[in-house]
Order: C-alpha cells, then structure tokens, then sequence
C-alpha cells in the first residue's frame, strides 16, 4: 500500500474489522426483510444507499480520497456498489409487491458473497503489510527486502525489463545534535512519506538500515532512475525544511543508482551499491 503508514493500516483495520460485522447485520436484516416480506428500510432502497451503510461512510469519507485510488480499494468499491444495486433491485420488487425472482435473488447473494470475500482478502493483506511496515517511517522493513527482489529477478527473467535500485542515506546525525533526536525522527518519517508520494504503485521502498532506504524501480532504466532521484532528493530537503524551518542545519544524502538483474547476487549488488555512493549536502 503506497504511502500508508503503520497507524493508517491500523486503522483500516478496525475499520475492516467493523465493517465486516455490520456488513453481517446488514445482510441479516435484509434477509429478514426478504422473507417476511416486510418494508424495506429507505437506506436500503436510496439511489445512494451504498454511501449510507456503515462501510459506506468510511469509504467515501474526505480523509479516504487518496486512498479510494488504490486498485484494491476501487474494486472493493466497485463490488460494494454493485451489492446494493441488487438490494435496491429486490427491494424495489417487495415494495411494488412482485414476486421476487430466484434470479435476482441469487444474483444478490453472488455480490454479497464476493464483497465479503474482498473485506476479508483486503483485512489479510493489510495484517500481512502492517508486519512488515516500519513504524518510524512507513516503508517497509529490511525483512522483506530480498525476497521481494528475489521474486522481481523471476520476473525479469521472463520480459526483460529494466529494473533499477536507487539507495538513499539521509544522514541526519547533524539534525539529531542540533535539534534533538525526535527531530531527527520527524526528519526521517516526513521525508520518506514525501518520496513514497512521488512514487508510482509499482514502486516500494524499504528501510534498509538506521537510515538507510532502498527505493525499488521496476520498469525504469538508469536515466529515469536518474530523474527520479534528482526529485526524490529535493523532496527529502524541503520535507527537512517543513519540519526544522530555518533552524535546520546542514546534512548530507547519500545515494547511488544500481540495475537489477535476473543474474544479480543480491547481498553483493547492495553491499557495492551502498560502497559507491554520492554525496549531496542539504
């Protein structure tokens, strides 16, 4: 999940967690409606009833936008909408007191099962992703580092692509002595959430030590991993500004830029990638 942060997962997570029981008493009632024969509920039969429910309301809140875009998300909203289309289709039956067709019911029970079944793949996920998200920082921790190069040198075995490394070392023991380490920390965690905004979905960033990232770059060759470093590095000083102000002392960004291959011994290209680094001063 790009550019969400540990307490944002956990937060999505209870919210999950929330929405997968109301969404049970959401069916529940229904189908008590259904069978008794009974007045649907005017939340249920709105044109706009998928914004009403419990769910509803979370996932169209203002504090969701960015998220909403991210293809999970878009197609849990899809089959959430869809869901209470076919609600809305019973209901509207019951009320003009039709038979209601085994054909729309079934259809009914099909998209309450598959988004279900979406809350719960995505509730899986974001547990999976919250264990390997580091707190301080948002990016995801060292451990799943070489698996998931590992798992891209697959890939790159079969369609050839490009596929660069950028490292990046913000060494902010400047900011630390002069401003005090929680500064410091602030430093560290705006100025990766500024790179993690500039990235495109496909791109992953791991802490790889104190203060040591690697941005991952699948598809990109050197000369756009080289324009993308140029913005993520002035990212990383106006993000440092934000946070200090006119206070901020000089500090030095450490980075280099390495191509990943199917034949790549991974330990060896990122002991030499971090050996052969440049300097920027802030």
């Amino acid at each position: 999940m790009i550019n969400v942060t540990a307490e944002q997962l956990q937060r999505i997570l209870k919210t999950l967690d929330d929405a997968i029981v109301m969404h049970d008493k959401w069916r529940d009632m229904l189908q008590r409606t259904l069978a008794c024969r009974l007045l649907p509920p005017p939340a249920v039969i709105a044109e706009d009833a998928h914004r009403r429910c419990a769910f509803g309301q979370w996932f169209y809140s203002d504090g969701n936008a960015g998220m909403r875009k991210m293809p999970t998300l878009v197609e849990i909203g899809e089959l959430h909408v869809a869901m209470h289309s076919h609600a809305r289709k019973l209901c509207g039956k019951l009320s003009a007191l039709e038979p209601l067709p085994p054909a729309d019911y079934d259809e009914w029970l099909t998209s309450l099962a598959r988004f279900r079944g979406a809350l719960a793949d995505l509730q899986h996920k974001a547990g999976l992703t919250l264990q390997n998200v580091d707190a301080l920082t948002g990016a995801q921790t060292y451990q799943g580092l070489l698996p998931h190069l590992r798992l891209a040198q697959k890939k790159l075995k079969n369609n050839h692509a490009p596929y660069s490394l950028l490292l990046v070392d913000i060494d902010v023991r400047e900011v630390n002595q002069a401003c005090g380490r929680e500064i410091g920390d602030q430093v560290l965690r705006r100025s990766i959430l500024s790179i993690k905004d500039a990235l495109s979905d496909a791109d992953v960033v791991f802490r790889y030590g104190g203060a040591e990232f690697v941005v991952c770059l699948p598809g990109r060759d050197g000369n756009e991993a080289e324009q993308i470093r140029e913005q993520l590095l002035k990212r990383v000083g106006k993000a440092a500004r934000d946070v200090v102000g006119d206070a901020l002392p000089s500090f030095s960004i450490h980075h280099s830029i390495v191509p990943l291959d199917p034949k790549s011994y991974l330990e060896e290209l990122l002991d030499r990638a971090a050996r052969s680094t440049y300097t920027v001063d802030m």
